[in-house]
């Protein structure tokens, strides 16, 4: 045991993982570089599970992250020991408070490498998540954290260049609202170790302008609308592309808007047979239908705004937070506060 614990408090240990850990990752630079397609989609993955579910199917450019993985263990096992050691000569020949900031340096290293840890293992990335506004979606994964959009400000150059944004995000938990924030760029709204970015912008269609008995107005897609003269009626299902089976059954020859119709239903038609309903073609304004002699004529689009949200979330960034800080504070007492006095008392103690 004593032997191990040697070994592990080595400090020939320490310089020569660093050397090595420097080589590993100078390689794996090399190789982001020349597979940037690979290493590129690596990113947008948390990386453990992906390693021990995919890893191997790669292995010629996944190698090199096996091995610094378990060099960084090593490393940070060298690290932990020689710290214990170290503190526990300190206090055993009583040395002055100084004597500590080294060890504070490390103490903050592996808090940040446990940080660090904790998300590649337990964390999760999802992509283009649209939301649109007024709308209450799910957030992936955090079960009973509901997202809506509230607003959408964007300033973009001649160009079309976008500069500014800032999209204004509600939480909402168990029915209540808990957060509401504003997303700008590289700037996420966060919430229990969860970031939201915002991805993309833009309008995208949430239902029809219809004029019936002289009057215009804006229904949304699957909703129920009532005319001037007090007729009923809801907007059915939406159909790409449009065909009409043998039976005048109603079907999608494929996903692609080339031919979108969307069904007009009149109030008390469940029991009429499907031929019998009316579809309404809205590939441009002004097509119209004629249910039970009343004209209904489509007169424009409902557009809204919607944005893409990319989420991430990092359990272990309070982790990689609270360790950069105390890496930073031994850091700064060892270049202001520890002095030159109390490295000769050391020198004179362990001589």
């Amino acid at each position: 045991m004593k032997r191990i614990w040697a070994f592990f408090a080595s400090v020939k240990l320490t310089v020569g993982l660093a050397a090595i850990i420097c080589v590993v990752a100078a390689y794996g630079s090399i190789a982001a570089v020349r597979h940037p397609e690979f290493y590129g989609a690596l990113d947008r993955l948390v990386l453990f599970p992906w390693l021990f579910r995919s890893g191997f199917t790669y292995l010629n450019l996944t190698l090199w992250l096996y091995a610094l993985i378990m060099l960084t263990t090593l490393f940070a096992i060298n690290t932990a020991v020689c710290t214990v050691d170290k503190i526990y000569n300190i206090v055993k020949t009583k040395l002055p408070i100084q004597s500590f900031y080294p060890q504070i340096v490390h103490v903050g290293f592996l808090v940040a490498i446990l940080g660090h840890l904790a998300g590649s293992v337990w964390g999760f990335k999802t992509y283009g998540n649209v939301l649109i506004k007024g709308a209450v979606a799910p957030v992936p994964r955090m079960e009973g954290l509901s997202m809506r959009l509230d607003g959408l400000e964007t300033s973009q150059t001649p160009n079309g260049e976008l500069t500014s944004v800032k999209t204004r995000i509600t939480l909402i938990k168990d029915s209540k609202e808990i957060l509401t924030d504003d997303i700008g760029i590289n700037s996420p709204l966060l919430y229990k170790g969860a970031a939201f970015y915002h991805a993309g912008q833009g309008l995208t269609p949430t239902g029809i302008a219809l004029e019936a008995d002289g009057v215009k107005f804006e229904t949304a897609f699957y909703a129920k609308f009532k005319t001037r003269a007090g007729a009923e009626y809801t907007l059915g299902e939406i159909f790409p592309d449009f065909r009409l089976d043998e039976k005048g059954n109603p079907y999608s020859a494929s996903k692609e808007f080339v031919n979108p119709h969307v069904e007009i239903i009149p109030a008390g038609a469940k029991k009429k047979s499907p031929s019998s309903r009316t579809y309404l073609d809205m590939s441009r304004p002004g097509n119209s239908v004629t249910i039970d002699g009343r004209a209904i004529r489509l007169a424009g689009y409902v557009e809204t705004e919607y944005v893409s949200l990319n989420i991430a979330k990092d359990p272990g960034i309070r982790l990689i937070i609270s360790g950069s800080a105390i890496l930073v504070i031994g850091m700064l007492l060892l270049l202001f506060l520890r002095g030159e006095r109390t490295e000769l008392m050391a020198q004179e103690k362990f001589s």
